[in-house]
C-alpha cells in the first residue's frame, strides 16, 4: 500500500538530484525516464496527478493530420513516431483507432487536397504506419456510419491514429516511476524556490491536506508546470518574462453517435474538429480560445458548448443534441509556446530553458511526444550536471508488466467470480497491478459486485485506486481513476457505497468524507453549469469571438 505519510516523510528527509514541480504528463514522463536513469528523483504536484490539461485532452495519440497544411512536417513525423512507441510500450492504454475524414461540399479544403494529405500522413509515418489510408465514394458512408449526414457529401477519408486514457497514461507513468524509486507526491503545493550562492537548492513546499510546510532539497529543480510554467519560471527569477501564451480548449461528452471516430471541418469557422468514441459515449471538441482570463477553474461556456453542438448536429443531423443531452464536460489550457496570429496556427512544438538560477524550463509541447520531450530534458540535465547513469529505456520499457496466462491458476476461485470479459479488462488496465484488485476480492468477496448497474467497474477497483494508485479524495477516483463521472449517473447513486470503503480502507474520517462528496458535487455542477445559462449566441457569433 503506498501511503501518503511515507512519502511526505521521504520528501522531508532526503535530497534529490531532481525535484520536478508538476505531475501532469511531462513530469511524470521526466521523473519515469530519470528514475530509470538511476537518478533520485522527487515529483511535487499542487493538484491531482493528470488534474490539469493532461486529462483534458481529445483523448488521441497522433501526429497532427490538421498540422501538415501549416508545413510542420518535423513536429507530425515526431508525432508519428512516438505514436508507435507508445501503442508498444503501452498497448493497455494507447490503442489504435480509425477515424473518417468526410468531404462536404461547402467545405474550404477540396477532396483532391484532403486525400493528398492523406497520403502525405502515410508518407511520414513510413515504419511507424499503423494502417494506410482508404478513400470512400460517398455512397459508401451509409455503410461505414448511418448516422453521417449524406446532404452535400462528396468522399470520406479513412485514417487511423491511436486512442489513449490520458490520465491513467500519466499515472502509469508516476507509478512506473515510483517502482524506479522515485518519490512522487499530489497536493504539494510550491511555495517558493530556495537558493543559495546564487543557484537553486530546492523548494518550499506545501502540504494542501495538512497546511503543513517543508523543504525538498535537491541539485537540479525541474519546471514541468504545462501551462502554469511561467509562473513557475517566475519563482526563480521575478524578472523573467513570458514564455508562454495558453489557449483554452473545451470537450463535451454526449450519449454514443458513432463507431468510428469522425474528423470533420466545423462549418462556422472551418476550424478541425473530432468526434470521437470513448466506451459507452462519445467525445466532442475541441474549441480553442485564446481569451484565458485564469489558468485556474476553467469551464466550459454555453456558447462554446453551443457552437460544438451545432457542429455535431450538422455532421449527425439525427441526433438533435441539446445541451441537456450532455453527459459531462471538460475545459483545460493547452501550454503553447508565445505565437502572434490566430491560435489555430500556433505552434505545438517544445523548449527547454535554463534559466541563471539553473532552473530546467519545459515549454510548449503536446502531449503524443511527451516521452521525446521528457528524454532531451534529462539528457540535457544529465550532460550539464554531469551526473551518470544509464542512457533512456523510456521507448524500451513497457509501461504495465503484462500477465503471463499461467499466473492466473493461483486465482481460479477468485476469478469464476468475474466475467471473463471483465477480467480481460483488469489484466489490461493494470497489468500486473490486477492480482491487487483479485486480492481485495479474496479478502472481501463483496468487492467483485459492480460499483452500479450502469458500470462494469467493481467496488475493488475503487479501493484499489485509494491504496495503489495515490487517490486521495471521491474526485481523483470518479474523474480521473476511472471515467464515472463522465456516464450518465454519474456515480451518484453509489456515493454512500463509495464513501464506506474510502472510510474504511482509505482511513478518512466522516466530515473529510463529506467535504469530499460536495467537492465532488461542485466539480459536476461547474462542469455543466452552461446547460442552466441564458441562451447562446448564434455559433457563427460564437466562432468570430473564439478567434478574434
Amino acid at each position: 500500500m503506498l501511503r501518503r505519510s511515507g512519502i511526505i516523510s521521504q520528501l522531508r528527509h532526503q535530497t534529490f538530484d531532481l525535484l520536478v514541480i508538476g505531475g501532469g504528463i511531462v513530469g511524470a514522463g521526466i521523473a519515469r525516464d530519470a528514475a530509470m536513469r538511476g537518478l533520485r528523483v522527487a515529483l511535487v504536484e499542487q493538484g491531482d496527478f493528470a488534474g490539469g490539461t493532461s486529462s483534458k485532452t481529445s483523448k488521441l495519440i497522433h501526429g497532427g493530420l490538421r498540422y501538415l497544411e501549416h508545413g510542420r512536417l518535423r513536429l507530425v513525423m515526431e508525432g508519428l513516431q512516438e505514436r508507435r512507441t507508445l501503442l508498444t510500450i503501452a498497448p493497455g492504454l494507447v490503442r489504435p483507432l480509425s477515424l473518417l475524414l468526410p468531404v462536404y461540399q461547402r467545405d474550404a479544403r477540396r477532396p483532391g487536397v484532403i486525400r493528398a494529405g492523406l497520403w502525405l500522413y502515410d508518407l511520414l509515418s513510413a515504419s511507424h504506419a499503423i494502417r494506410r489510408h482508404r478513400w470512400h465514394a460517398a455512397r459508401r458512408s451509409a455503410q461505414l456510419e448511418p448516422g453521417l449526414g449524406r446532404d452535400g457529401l462528396r468522399a470520406v477519408g479513412e485514417y487511423t491514429d491511436g486512442q489513449m486514457d490520458d490520465a491513467r497514461l500519466c499515472l502509469a507513468n508516476i507509478l512506473q516511476a515510483a517502482s524506479f524509486g522515485a518519490v512522487c507526491g499530489n497536493y504539494l503545493r510550491v511555495l517558493a524556490l530556495e537558493k543559495a550562492l546564487g543557484r537553486l537548492y530546492g523548494a518550499a513546499v506545501e502540504d494542501r491536506r495538512t497546511g503543513e510546510v517543508f523543504d525538498v532539497r535537491a541539485t537540479v529543480v525541474v519546471n514541468a508546470g504545462g501551462p502554469w510554467g511561467d509562473r513557475v519560471r517566475q519563482l526563480s527569477d521575478r524578472r523573467a518574462g513570458s514564455r508562454l501564451a495558453p489557449t483554452k480548449g473545451i470537450h463535451l461528452v454526449v450519449p454514443r453517435l458513432a463507431g468510428h471516430g469522425v474528423c470533420f471541418q466545423a462549418r462556422a469557422d472551418r476550424r478541425v474538429l473530432f468526434l470521437l468514441p470513448w466506451g459507452d459515449a462519445t467525445i466532442l471538441g475541441t474549441t480553442e480560445s485564446s481569451d484565458v482570463p485564469s489558468l485556474d477553474g476553467l469551464r466550459p461556456t454555453r456558447e462554446e458548448a453551443a457552437y460544438l453542438l451545432a457542429e455535431a448536429g450538422r455532421l449527425f443531423p439525427d441526433a438533435a443534441l441539446r445541451p441537456q443531452d450532455v453527459l459531462g464536460a471538460y475545459a483545460g489550457a493547452r501550454p503553447l509556446l508565445a505565437f502572434s496570429g490566430a491560435s489555430t496556427s500556433a505552434s505545438r512544438e517544445h523548449r527547454i530553458e535554463i534559466d541563471r538560477f539553473g532552473l530546467v524550463s519545459v515549454l510548449g509541447g503536446k502531449y503524443t511526444t511527451y516521452r521525446l520531450m521528457a528524454k532531451q530534458a534529462v539528457d540535457a540535465i544529465m550532460q550539464r550536471w554531469r551526473f551518470r547513469g544509464e542512457g533512456c529505456l523510456t521507448d524500451e520499457v513497457g509501461l504495465l508488466e503484462p500477465v503471463h496466462p499461467v499466473v492466473l491458476d493461483r486465482w481460479q476461485r477468485v476469478t469464476q467470480r468475474i466475467h471473463p470479459e471483465l477480467l480481460g479488462r483488469l489484466l489490461t488496465l493494470y497489468g500486473t497491478g490486477a492480482f491487487r484488485v483479485l486480492e481485495l476480492v479474496e479478502f472481501e468477496p463483496k468487492l467483485a459486485e459492480p460499483v452500479c448497474p450502469h458500470h462494469d467497474y467493481l467496488l475493488a477497483e475503487l479501493v484499489y485506486a485509494v491504496q495503489q494508485e495515490l487517490a486521495c479524495t471521491v474526485s481523483d477516483v470518479l474523474v480521473r481513476r476511472t471515467r464515472i463521472a463522465y456516464s450518465a449517473c454519474q456515480g451518484l447513486d453509489f456515493l454512500s457505497t463509495f464513501t464506506e470503503l474510502l472510510g474504511r480502507y482509505g482511513h478518512a474520517a466522516r466530515p473529510e468524507l463529506d467535504e469530499q462528496v460536495a467537492e465532488y458535487r461542485r466539480f459536476l455542477a461547474d462542469s455543466l453549469a452552461f446547460r442552466d445559462a441564458p441562451e447562446a449566441a448564434h455559433p457563427a457569433g460564437v466562432a468570430a469571438a473564439f478567434h478574434a
